[in-house]
């Protein structure tokens, strides 16, 4: 691994990045909170796209990722402080439109996976209630608009923050961060339904907070913040998981 570019986020706290051919965008928390948009040059060097940054949906939003949906047409936001997922439109030289936003059908929306056609799936973690934390699946247009699909759907843990979807497109997993597990969901990622499949699909160490999907989505990978470790989980074919 050899370090090629270093460049400034455009903003303060950087907490999340998407990419889309040669088109990056970083989603900045800190300070009132923006986006800001980049150019990949051939040479694997950054450089800020003029008049790419644009704000949040308010200036405490508590902002949490960032994605491109739509082909790299669409840009989605969650923000943790006022329960609102955001979107913005991104034309061929990478320039944001107008800003679009839906109340989320749980509070705190945080971690998402993006399914297809312009389906996103969110975890929704109520403020870290006991129990409460649930799933939902929004649809993004191609004018950037965007409507509930499916959910809430909670499988009775607390605190979900992020969100995987393997593959094939059948099953999602939350990571619970205070529940100390993983919750498996049977999903449609073309339609957005949701099911819950395994409410544990797995123990793990504490304060997991971060997973990912090997290519081939035999594999899952969680990062357990408390413990310091990182977990690994074998994915069978209908969704279940074993320890590795």
């Amino acid at each position: 691994m050899q370090l090629k570019s270093t460049v400034s986020s455009g903003g303060v706290r950087p907490v999340s990045i998407t990419q889309h051919d040669d088109i990056v965008y970083v989603l900045n928390a800190g300070g009132s909170g923006n986006i800001s948009g980049f150019k990949l040059r051939e040479n694997n060097k950054l450089t800020a796209i003029p008049n790419s940054t644009r704000p949040l949906s308010s200036t405490a939003s508590g902002a949490a990722q960032i994605s491109f949906v739509r082909e790299g047409k669409v840009v989605v936001i969650t923000e943790k402080a006022t329960n609102k997922i955001i979107t913005y439109t991104v034309n061929e030289w990478g320039i944001p439109g107008a800003i679009h936003s839906i109340n989320s059908a749980n509070p705190t929306p945080f971690g998402f996976a993006v399914g297809n056609n312009g389906n996103i799936f969110v975890s929704e973690a109520v403020g870290g209630a006991a129990g409460a934390s649930t799933l939902s699946s929004y649809h993004i247009y191609n004018n950037e608009t965007i409507s509930l699909a499916a959910g809430p759907v909670g499988a009775n843990h607390s605190t979900a923050c992020w969100v995987v979807i393997t593959n094939n497109s059948k099953y999602a997993y939350t990571t619970n961060t205070a529940s100390n597990n993983l919750s498996a969901f049977n999903v449609n990622a073309g339609t957005g339904s949701i099911t819950v499949n395994t409410a544990i699909a797995a123990t793990t160490g504490m304060g997991l907070i971060d997973a990912a999907l090997s290519n081939n989505s035999k594999y899952l990978y969680i990062l357990n913040s408390g413990s310091h470790t990182v977990g690994v989980y074998a994915v069978a074919n209908n969704g279940g998981l074993s320890a590795v």
